[in-house]
């Protein structure tokens, strides 16, 4: 049985990947995009549970009163005057042009009191205003993190490999990048999630994961070039990634491992930030070793061919 040839059938990943990206635009314009607070502005209101309390139908609830988008949830956490015993907390995010009035955040309040199980009287709630202003400049300040970490990847690509032509290896290395940046956002979009700074620490992680993988079939491809002077670029590029292939794998296995642990661990614990970060990280991964088999080295290849055609 021949091995697969990743050269060869470059174009069913570059196939797959479009129709992905076509579905996830489809979803962008139907779903929009949803800011938590921390991007958007808005209010974060922190109430104690002393009971059962459905987060869906407290959302509801004040969504009917007030008009506007809450996302609502149950987080567990400890207290020291509480022991060994988890305290919940019903957080409500509410976005906004603008943060909840003194009144609304009283109405608000008031409803959650009549209708649930919670101590509004607790010194562990609490209530943070986000102005929009402020959400603004920490999106911005996100989008540059995650914009400066690509251009220092592609200087160091481009250094690294200049006897590939470290620029062009460098350029399809930062598309890789791009299209795991765009399935987790697209994953985001579909599924209606908030993007907070959790996504974006997430984003700079898998960022970080996906180039070193991709950094290592580049590496076999420039053993290789010495070594197999006589064959075609595209057979150096396809044993370089066999090369690499069970590498991959298994990194991409016992990291998901963990991952998927995590994702249990905090679904069971109701660890909000914790999910959000795991579930953001599980997706990057999947996706980063995906671009790195299917799409860096292959885009490379096309690269080089259609130069040098041409240069006839």
């Amino acid at each position: 049985m021949g091995r697969y040839d990743f050269i060869k059938n470059r174009k069913y990943p570059f196939i797959f990947s479009i129709a992905l990206f076509v579905f996830f635009g489809i979803m962008l314009v139907v779903n929009g995009v949803t800011l938590d607070i921390n991007f958007r502005g808005g209010t974060r209101i922190m109430i104690e549970c002393v009971g059962d309390v459905d987060p869906n139908a407290a959302g509801a609830l004040i969504e009917q009163e007030i008009g506007k988008k809450v996302m609502a949830s149950i987080t567990n956490t400890y207290s020291p005057d509480a022991g060994e015993a988890a305290v919940s907390m019903l957080r409500l995010d509410i976005a906004g042009n603008e943060p909840l009035t003194r009144e609304e955040e009283e109405r608000v309040k008031e409803l959650i009191g009549e209708n649930f199980a919670v101590k509004l009287d607790s010194n562990k709630n609490e209530t943070v205003s986000i102005t929009p202003t402020i959400g603004r400049e920490t999106l911005q300040r996100g989008i540059l993190a995650v914009g400066l970490s690509v251009v220092l990847i592609l200087l160091y690509v481009a250094w690294r490999f200049s006897t590939l032509s470290g620029f062009s290896a460098g350029v399809c290395a930062i598309i890789a990048l791009i299209h795991d940046v765009a399935v987790m956002f697209g994953v985001y979009i579909t599924m209606k999630l908030p993007l907070n700074d959790i996504f974006v620490a997430a984003l700079l992680t898998v960022i970080g994961y996906s180039i070193n993988d991709t950094v290592v079939i580049y590496d076999r491809i420039r053993e290789n070039t010495e070594l197999m002077k006589k064959s075609s670029l595209a057979d150096i590029v396809n044993v370089s990634i066999h090369q690499s292939l069970s590498r991959s794998i298994n990194t991409m296995v016992t990291t998901l491992i963990c991952l998927v642990v995590m994702l249990v661990y905090s679904a069971s614990n109701n660890i909000g930030s914790l999910f959000d970060f795991s579930f953001s990280l599980l997706i990057g991964v999947i996706s980063g070793v995906y671009s790195t088999l299917f799409i860096a080295a292959q885009l490379w290849v096309v690269w080089k061919e259609r130069k040098a055609v041409v240069r006839r």
